[in-house]
């Protein structure tokens, strides 16, 4: 009996540790050995971090940043040019009135127009006023005025003087002609003298006797070479009035 002790011991602590063994691999059937998870971890961190960066690319894009500049403001819608001005700024025109009863002479210097009527005795009148594309409205003392279109080197309207009314249609004139006047004092009156000189040759002038421009007589014939007129001893010297240099403006 005493030989078999040590036998059986030794058989029963190696059937303890079998069971022991097979009691620990039932407990944990799916662990995997340390090496495989250490392995398995290593290989999935690169696929989880590259996730995010292939999905942050559509968001960006997708989504402009935004600018702290203002947006940019529409252009202001450009002014309408001004209309092509088609006539004359510096011209000359004179020619008798409707009927012959007496001439007109009108004179253009940029924006602005002087124009004289008379019919060399008691009807006459001075006008000025502004050019108003191709409209002329003049206006002068003793309700004195004119209205006026040109173009193509022709003025065509009406002006009235003294209550008497005159249409007219002028066309430009030479150098020489045109619309020339004269102040002088005689016999202690300021008087105006007026000529409108044609391209004939022929010409028709008033006199202003008084400052308002009430009354008016017929004016000595002027000398258009020496540009000079004489009343009694009194020598008038004459100066035109002429769109085309600005002279009397």
């Amino acid at each position: 009996m005493k030989r078999n002790t040590p036998l059986i011991t030794l058989l029963t602590g190696a059937a303890l540790g079998v069971v022991l063994l097979i009691s620990s691999m039932l407990a944990n059937p799916s662990s995997a050995p340390p090496n495989y998870s250490a392995a398995a971890a290593s290989s999935a961190a690169p696929a989880s971090s590259a996730a995010p960066a292939s999905s942050a690319a559509p968001a960006e894009s997708a989504t402009p940043a935004e600018s702290s500049e203002a947006p940019e403001q529409s252009p202001a819608a450009a002014p309408s040019p001004a209309p092509t001005r088609t006539t004359p700024t510096r011209a000359d025109f004179a020619g008798r009135v409707g009927g012959g009863g007496g001439s007109v002479a009108v004179a253009v210097h940029g924006d602005k127009a002087i124009a004289y009527v008379c019919n060399g005795s008691t009807v006459e009148g001075w006008m000025r006023g502004k050019v108003q594309g191709d409209k002329l409205v003049l206006t002068g003392k003793n309700n004195t005025h004119l209205t006026a279109s040109y173009h193509a080197g022709k003025v065509t309207g009406d002006v009235a003087a003294h209550g008497t009314d005159y249409s007219f249609s002028v066309s430009t004139v030479s150098k020489s002609s045109g619309l020339y006047q004269a102040t002088a004092e005689v016999q202690g009156k300021k008087i105006k003298v007026g000529w409108i000189v044609l391209d004939d040759n022929t010409q028709v002038g008033s006199v202003e006797t008084d400052e308002k421009g009430e009354n008016a007589v017929t004016a000595p014939k002027l000398d258009v070479a020496t540009m000079t007129a004489r009343i009694g001893n009194v020598v008038l010297h004459a100066v035109p009035v002429s769109g085309v240099t600005g002279s009397g403006f």
